[in-house]
């Protein structure tokens, strides 16, 4: 299977979604975006998302 081809059945079995809010190692972030401070100085993230209800 080529990439172009595998790429086309991995996206088929996902679907967009709207993010709610994020929280990176305890704390909301504002947007969507990890912030380069959130990651500073750090081996592991802790990353949660929420997800909005269609």
């Amino acid at each position: 299977m080529d990439g172009e081809n595998k790429f086309e059945a991995i996206k088929s079995n996902y679907k967009e979604m709207k993010v709610s809010k994020i929280i990176v190692n305890g704390k909301e972030q504002a947007g969507n975006i990890i912030s380069a401070e959130d990651t500073k100085d750090t081996q592991q993230l802790n990353v949660t998302i929420y997800t909005q209800n269609d």
